[in-house]
């Protein structure tokens, strides 16, 4: 039976999840602005930004709330080739746009001042491709290789065009977490040999990583000839008062507001960093401004609001009919965590800064957008797909 059309929210979705989201982003919204006072600022320009601000999130809702009500897996499976090929062309388009800070990731949207940024989506794309693939996988005599390649043509064009076309190494980096991790979710027994490596080889990269981040990890990344703004970016993290005038000029102002704002903060637009010392303020570094003048508590309003998210799409997740439901919940749980885990260890030099923002924090309509319609797919699984929970003393 052909469903109504509506813009409310299907009965049985996550009301935790939705009211965590809303006020994470109208929150976002008034520190973006907060960000965006400076020197050169009028009420006009303040204006237009809380407007683009209110824009985006107008449209992601309604990109939400129509996943929420609509999204199918039987159309998702008739179009799959056709969302792949989609995704690998939009993230072509950026390469003939003008680029930011040494990236081609972005489309520049004439007449309004903004950008529209396709790695962001592709990590959409990403989620639900896998679990389509594969998620409840029925046939006992498919083999491995029948099983696993086209996901891995789709994953390693996606990577192949973010990390050495676009240079946009950040996204890359959660596209290849996210890829890797659903990949450990399947139950088929063709993938269990596959798994196996795969976790040792997870295993092996965590410990890489810790080498890495180390002073001996970071001579080693000296020597391997790699751009200097990547061994910078490790430079700047290993001591970020050694050059503060210069690779480490950023990161330094950012521990200057975190600690400026102590518990309390010196009052909502009232930073002093934002003013030429935080040139990226609204975006990367939008967690230093928060902190500087909201305080710790400020911090914890987003720890607490990205807690209840994760926190419920994970256990949602176990309660899940479909193992690609589950693959989705808790792709878009990691989606949220990979990112949080960047930019707040980026901007407090626990790691590499990596240029990822922070999820209905930061300025950028599609981050934005891109997670609003995660989390509307991930309403309507869990009001569709959800296991009823039987009361003591039902006999059906």
């Amino acid at each position: 039976m052909k469903r109504k059309f509506s813009l409310f929210m299907p009965k049985g979705y996550n009301r935790s999840i939705h009211l965590a989201m809303i006020l994470l982003s109208f929150f976002g919204s008034l520190m973006v602005v907060s960000a965006n006072i400076n020197h050169s600022s009028t009420p006009l320009s303040l204006a237009n930004v809380a407007v683009r601000q209110l824009f985006f999130f107008i449209i992601g809702y309604f990109a939400m709330v129509i996943l929420a009500r609509y999204w199918s897996w039987d159309f998702i499976k008739r179009h799959m080739t056709v969302i792949a090929l989609f995704t690998i062309g939009f993230l072509i388009i950026p390469l003939f746009s003008t680029p930011r800070s040494g990236a081609y990731a972005w489309i520049d949207i004439p007449g309004i001042n903004a950008t529209i940024q396709p790695s962001e989506f592709a990590k959409i794309s990403m989620i639900a491709i896998l679990a389509v693939f594969l998620g409840d996988i029925r046939i006992r005599r498919a083999k491995l290789a029948e099983m696993m390649t086209t996901p891995a043509i789709f994953i390693f064009s996606v990577l192949l065009i973010i990390t050495v076309f676009q240079k946009d190494l950040g996204s890359a980096v959660i596209l290849f977490a996210l890829a890797w991790i659903l990949i450990l979710i399947p139950s088929a027994d063709q993938l269990r040999p596959l798994q196996r490596w795969m976790i040792l080889l997870f295993i092996f990269g965590i410990l890489l990583l810790l080498f890495l981040i180390s002073k001996p990890g970071i001579a080693f990344i000296e020597t391997l000839g790699l751009p200097e703004y990547m061994v910078n970016r490790f430079r700047a993290m290993s001591d970020p008062f050694a050059d503060t005038r210069n690779i480490g000029y950023q990161l330094y102002n950012s521990l200057v507001a975190f600690i400026k704002g102590n518990w309390m903060g010196v009052g909502f637009g009232n930073s002093i960093q934002k003013f030429g010392y935080l040139p990226v303020a609204q975006s990367d570094y939008i967690l230093a401004i928060v902190v500087e003048e909201l305080g710790f508590l400020g911090f914890m309003f987003i720890f607490i609001g990205y807690g209840v998210i994760i926190g419920h799409l994970i256990i949602q997740s176990l309660s899940i009919r479909s193992e690609r439901g589950k693959m989705v919940l808790f792709g878009t749980a990691l989606y949220m965590l990979l990112h949080f885990i960047l930019n707040v260890g980026g901007v407090t030099s626990l790691i590499p800064l990596t240029g990822v923002p922070l999820l209905l924090i930061s300025a950028g309509g599609s981050s934005q957008m891109a997670i609003m319609m995660s989390l509307g797919i991930c309403q309507n699984i869990i009001a569709t797909e959800k296991v009823p929970v039987r009361r003591v003393g039902d006999t059906t």
